[in-house]
């Protein structure tokens, strides 16, 4: 073999290896928690949030692999470098040697009633006049305020399944949920195949919660950030809110 085509073989070895690895490093591993409608639908990796951030990083060249798992093990995946970027992630969270994204999705947890039942709160500590039934955590989200309100509450309890939250709900078997309204919304419809949000009162005792990316590698987030800003400016993040009919 002389030298000219042997340096052409190389030369295409060497792409190639080169074309492989960069198509592996465009395959980002991405924790996020278990189904949470609209948010987060894990038959098929859909939902709004996955929606949205897929259509970010497909702008950076960037393929997603969701890795589902419990809220709080998120951060712990992305610590121990199991995956790339973690959802869902805030600045109270335990995530020692990661960088965080400016707040790319925001919850609105709220008191939900039904009209029928005249439920009046003011306050987050009206609630402990009322039956009351939060999402899994809610004690430890919300504050100490809402701590010592729900346990002065004639019946408080949390639950992990949020279609039985709502459910209770509509059954008449508690006064209040709290949880996030566009969690709500969805969920409602799914049970009953309409609009609920006529027949209940959204109380709004509780500042939104804004909530960011970590990421391992600190140039991937300054790029998302970027690419962030001119998506939420674009015609297809409109076209998101309204196809999960997003409550803002």
């Amino acid at each position: 073999m002389n030298i000219s085509r042997c340096l052409v073989i190389c030369s295409i070895l060497i792409s190639g290896l080169t074309l492989s690895k960069a198509a592996v490093a465009d395959k980002l591993d991405v924790s996020v928690g278990w189904t949470k409608p609209p948010y987060v639908i894990e038959q098929g990796d859909t939902g709004f949030e996955l929606d949205m951030v897929k259509a970010i990083f497909a702008a950076l060249g960037h393929d997603l692999q969701f890795v589902y798992v419990p809220f709080g093990r998120s951060n712990s995946l992305l610590k121990t470098s199991k995956v790339d970027v973690a959802l869902t992630m805030n600045r109270r969270m335990d995530l020692a040697g990661a960088v965080l994204s400016e707040p790319y999705i925001t919850y609105h947890n709220t008191a939900i009633s039904l009209k029928s039942r005249n439920v009046k709160l003011h306050s987050i500590s009206a609630l402990e006049n009322y039956a009351v039934i939060g999402f899994q955590n809610a004690s430890l989200v919300l504050g100490m305020e809402y701590q010592l309100a729900t346990a002065n509450s004639p019946l408080y309890i949390e639950l992990p399944d949020q279609q039985k939250q709502v459910e209770l709900l509509l059954q008449g078997k508690v006064d209040v949920v709290v949880m996030d309204i566009n969690i709500f919304n969805y969920l409602s419809k799914a049970i009953l195949g309409r609009d609920q949000m006529v027949n209940v009162s959204v109380h709004h005792l509780f500042p939104a919660s804004p909530y960011r990316i970590a990421f391992r590698d600190p140039e991937l987030k300054e790029a998302f950030n970027l690419k962030m800003v001119q998506f939420k400016n674009s015609p297809a993040y409109q076209k998101l809110l309204s196809r999960y009919q997003f409550l803002q």
